[in-house]
């Protein structure tokens, strides 16, 4: 099985057991590996019944083959479960290197079910599992865990997911953070609420190394990989230098930027401030990467003096968490925006979520819906960077009534707090939006809509190919208008079967990105590494049937059309600014647009016509049971 070790370790923390077991080869051959591994996994596992936080739920590492391959960027895996802030499908693709070093540990993944009666670890190493004690771990923020870990191993090139004190107290918008301080995150979904309920504090993995990924032609691969690189190098130098902060000013002036919780067009001397140019002259130490990444598109950052100073070097804040502390706050200070990025890992939130609920809870106080008692002495308020910093600490911790609503999620947090909090609530299926305005893209409006996990930019990853990215294999010679109905829920389904396909391979999705790497070039290296001849209608239709599967599990948990929804805010509220003016998106029409062409019902589920296309019938039925 090429691309594979044919190993998935399956973990139950209930017995502290190990056992280690073939994969399905239908389920590779079906969905690559990766994210739809993970879809397959889930429906087999779960059912319309299973609680999130129960400890039948599942918890899901995995990689793809292309993950510890040559291939540029491919050391990322997939964490899949039941998500507890929504209720439904989750997933988070992570970077940095644990993937890398299951994958040469001997593993392709990680099947953890049940839960320790004491906090415990999973440690990887040289072909073996065990799940150890990890009672003096527990209470312990990221990056003392991390430290310890390694220091316990001797090896500091260990590679570690650990959850902090939020995701052990089972605070929805818990995330797993990896590599320490330098931190990349499985941030959405609160699979970090998961981890706790199973009382699993961390995944420590070392490999030394020692077991390369098989692979069908390694000199075609090789040789075809240093073209890639080559082009990436070329194209993408520029992106690295800047990374996705690079992103801020761009997106102000095009619109895409949100501004005080999304209700204002256009903030340029704002985003001048909180910019990656500007973090470059300031706060940014050096760049980094994740493992076998040729971009580097990571930066660490230190904050050295005055109220938001960092524990020494730690890794700075990507574009989402700029825009969700800085301007969606309507927040200048880039020094608090570092700090409340430095909480977030250590303590282990989402920076997108927590950056969302602290902006709708900014305008709950503005609006009158929350007063000074409710904010435990907090002055909270649209700017207010030292109020933000402090009160991300405190949803972390859960500290005070109020954080511990806002930890909630922005749903949850809109029904408690009532009378009108729903309107300033921004999130699909309950989960928070991320930081692009749908707007101004139509193809993001309907992909938030209609991802599985809720709002998710990257679900379809639209808005690049909406301001400057082609897709020529599949018709696109030229990037999709941004705002035009005609053809956009065709092109739309064409990204969000891309980009599932690319979670399952697993690689960097931002190595497309400038008209880099293609399609063509994934295609050609998925052939090389696993020894198949797929062309490319059956490569593309891996990412539908994994985006299909996930769907169907969502159906069987009461999804449906009426949750495909985008919120009030963004139905109503035009968004206008110097040189903008958009209109809301034509939800109505696209979703029938995007229905009929999925082969979906009126209710929004897969039809029997569609399952039999995409050979789902053998994972149906649990899901829909």
């Amino acid at each position: 099985m090429y691309g594979f070790h044919n190993r998935l370790a399956w973990i139950d923390l209930s017995e502290r057991t190990v056992e280690v077991r073939a994969l399905e080869e239908a389920d590779v051959e079906a969905f690559a590996g990766g994210s739809g591994l993970g879809a397959a996994l889930l429906a087999r596992l779960t059912g319309p019944g299973t609680a999130p936080l129960a400890p039948e739920n599942p918890l899901l590492f995995l990689t793809g083959p292309f993950t510890a391959t040559v291939v540029p960027a491919g050391s990322r895996h997939e964490v899949v479960s039941l998500s507890p802030l929504t209720g439904v499908y989750g997933e988070s693709n992570c970077g940095g290197s644990l993937g890398w070093h299951l994958k040469r540990a001997g593993f392709d993944g990680l099947v953890i079910t049940g839960a320790a009666d004491a906090p415990v670890t999973v440690a990887v190493d040289r072909g073996e599992v065990r799940v150890q004690e990890a009672v003096d771990l527990w209470g312990k923020d990221v990056y003392a865990a991390d430290a310890a870990l390694k220091g316990a191993l001797a090896d500091r090139g260990a590679a570690t997911a650990i959850i902090g004190p939020a995701g052990e107290r089972q605070i929805l918008l818990a995330s797993v953070s990896h590599d320490g301080r330098h931190t990349r995150a499985a941030g959405r979904c609160g699979l970090g609420a998961v981890m706790g309920s199973k009382r699993l504090k961390a995944v420590v993995v070392t490999s030394h190394g020692e077991a390369a990924t098989p692979v069908a032609d390694p000199e075609g691969l090789r040789g075809s990989v240093q073209a890639g690189v080559a082009v990436i190098r070329d194209r993408l130098d520029v992106f690295g230098e800047f990374g996705t902060p690079g992103g801020v000013l761009v997106y102000e002036k095009l619109g895409n930027l949100p501004i005080r919780n999304w209700r204002e067009g256009r903030a340029p001397e704002l985003a001048s401030r909180i910019s990656g140019q500007t973090m470059k002259d300031t706060i940014r130490v050096r760049r980094t990467g994740c493992r076998a990444c040729p971009i580097h598109c990571g930066r660490l950052v230190e904050v050295r003096e005055g109220p938001f100073a960092t524990d020494g070097i730690v890794s700075g804040p990507e574009y989402e968490t700029l825009a969700a502390f800085g301007s969606l706050c309507g927040n200048w200070d880039l020094a608090s925006i570092a700090k409340a990025n430095e909480l977030c890992n250590t303590l282990g939130v989402d920076t997108i979520s927590v950056g969302a609920v602290v902006a709708f809870a900014c305008e709950c106080f503005e609006k009158g819906l929350l007063g000074p008692s409710d904010a435990d002495g907090l002055e909270l308020a649209f700017g207010a960077s030292e109020a933000i910093v402090e009160l991300t600490r405190r949803i972390a911790v859960g500290e005070g009534e109020l954080a511990r609503t806002l930890g909630e999620g922005v749903r949850r947090a809109a029904r408690k707090i009532g009378g009108t909090a729903a309107e300033y609530a921004l999130e699909v299926k309950g989960l928070e939006f991320p930081m692009h305005d749908p707007r101004f893209s139509w193809g993001q409006a309907l992909s938030y809509a209609t991802s599985n996990r809720g709002a998710c930019h990257l679900a379809g990853l639209t808005h690049p190919f909406e301001i400057a990215v082609s897709l020529p294999e599949l018709g696109y010679e030229t990037p999709f208008p941004p705002r035009e109905r005609r053809g956009k829920a065709e092109w739309t389904i064409h990204l969000q079967n891309l980009m599932s396909l690319v979670d399952s391979l697993s690689v960097c999705k931002f190595t497309m990105l400038n008209n880099a790497l293609r399609v063509s070039n994934f295609l050609d290296w998925y052939n090389l590494i696993t020894g198949r001849d797929v062309d490319l209608g059956a490569f593309l239709a891996m990412g539908d049937r994994a985006f299909t599967l996930k769907r169907m599990v969502n159906n069987g948990r009461g999804i449906g059309r009426k949750d495909d929804l985008l919120p009030p805010r963004m139905r109503t509220l035009r968004k206008r600014g110097e040189g903008l003016d958009f209109d809301v998106p034509p939800g109505d029409q696209l979703l029938s647009d995007y229905y009929e062409l999925r082969g979906w019902t009126e209710e929004g589920r897969p039809g029997q016509v569609t399952v039999e296309r995409l050979g789902l019938g053998p994972w149906a039925g649990r899901v829909l049971a």
